[in-house]
């Protein structure tokens, strides 16, 4: 991701693109299909904990 965008994240929400990678590596994480955002991407939205015991909700995409 680029460096801007990164910024502009962590000033709206307050999570760096790192730290929100980190709730991929919670065992108890919890990813649901997120169909109603996209129809040119297959969306998700994955619940669980960062590394610095926050949780956190992130919305994802990958290409169809």
């Amino acid at each position: 991701m680029g460096s801007e965008k990164s910024a502009q994240n962590l000033a709206r929400h307050g999570v760096s693109f790192q730290e929100a990678t980190t709730v991929f590596d919670d065992s108890l994480s919890v990813t649901v299909p997120d169909p109603d955002h996209s129809v040119e991407e297959n969306r998700f939205i994955i619940a669980g904990e960062s590394h610095r015991g926050r949780l956190l909700i992130v919305s994802l995409c990958c290409a169809r």
